[in-house]
């Protein structure tokens, strides 16, 4: 019975790859490691769909949706295309919402027209994994995939009996770390301009790390957790919280503040009611403290070096 359960799982999720994004015979070996570049050098995306999906952060994509020079239903088919692309190459993704996607991007752009402006700040920007009801309800962002996370949860990697391992795809023998793992491979491959994970012990900044892009963890009862399952809810320790993964830095900021900017504190009374704030920081007057070991847990060597060198270029920042 559970082995055909996970057969129909697996059929369903198959049947809901963008059929325009098909690799067929051009899908590498699986000898072929890093496979970042595959992407835009498989003939698959038009040169329009590569600007699109690599050329602007979700910020200036956002710029762009609201300025009117580009069509929320041209974003989000460049997306999906790019999406079901990185799905084939590193097992990223559990769902393609295709028909959701493209029938919002369309009402998106309706009502574009007839407002003369945008539907909210994040006005046809698609957004992968989740936080669902506020980014399609209010801040007017399009949800397109679900992406993968390890049975469980808790784990620092992302693999599940149903859906198998996802790859790291800087280098496909590696993990693209957990739980958010399927959302890290799908940024690294920038098939999505901004996802959101939850974190209790690295969630998000695990898949940050090991994908190289950006990735905040929040202060607990900073960001609202209504319409999302939380792990453990109930009988928490430390308690999850939900944040942003972006490929640009400029993007945690948007995510941060469109969010914050409603004031979800009167929805949600556990939350702090602090708005998000834009500060400015001189160097010369800050001061970052650096751990090397607690006693307990030592860092691998790679850990060591990578905290060296963010040592040395914030020496070299005049920090």
């Amino acid at each position: 019975m559970a082995t055909s359960s996970i057969q129909r799982i697996l059929e369903l999720r198959d049947a809901s790859i963008p059929k325009d994004s098909l690799l067929g015979h051009l899908l590498p070996d699986t000898s072929v490691l890093d496979v970042t570049n595959i992407p835009r050098q498989c003939g698959l995306l038009s040169d329009d769909e590569i600007t699109i999906t690599e050329h602007y952060s979700a910020t200036q994509l956002v710029t762009q949706l609201a300025q009117g020079q580009l069509t929320a239903e041209q974003v989000i088919k460049a997306y999906l295309k790019r999406a079901g692309i990185a799905h084939q190459l590193t097992n990223c993704a559990t769902e393609f919402l295709v028909k959701e996607a493209l029938d919002r991007a369309k009402y998106l752009d309706e009502e574009f027209k007839r407002r003369g402006g945008p539907v909210g700040p994040l006005h046809g920007l698609p957004t992968s994994q989740g936080y669902d009801n506020y980014a399609r309800t209010t801040a007017g962002a399009i949800f397109y995939v679900r992406t993968t996370e390890p049975q469980s949860l808790m784990h620092l990697e992302c693999s599940s009996p149903v859906y198998g391992t996802t790859l790291n795809p800087f280098n496909r023998n590696l993990t693209s770390g957990g739980s958010t793992g399927g959302e890290g491979a799908l940024l690294a491959l920038k098939a999505s301009p901004m996802g959101v994970g939850t974190d209790i012990g690295g969630s998000i900044r695990s898949p940050a790390a090991n994908n190289g892009i950006y990735g905040l963890r929040p202060t607990t009862f900073r960001i609202p957790l209504q319409g999302v399952m939380v792990a453990q809810i109930g009988r928490e320790s430390i308690i999850a919280v939900l944040g942003p993964l972006a490929r640009k830095r400029e993007d945690i900021n948007l995510f941060m503040k469109t969010v914050l900017d409603t004031e979800p504190w009167l929805r949600d009374p556990s939350l702090v009611p602090i708005p998000w704030r834009s500060i400015s920081l001189n160097s010369k007057n800050l001061t970052i403290a650096v751990m090397w070991d607690d006693g307990i847990v030592h860092p691998h060597p790679p850990i060591i070096r990578a905290l060296h060198e963010t040592v040395e270029n914030l020496k070299i920042s005049g920090i």
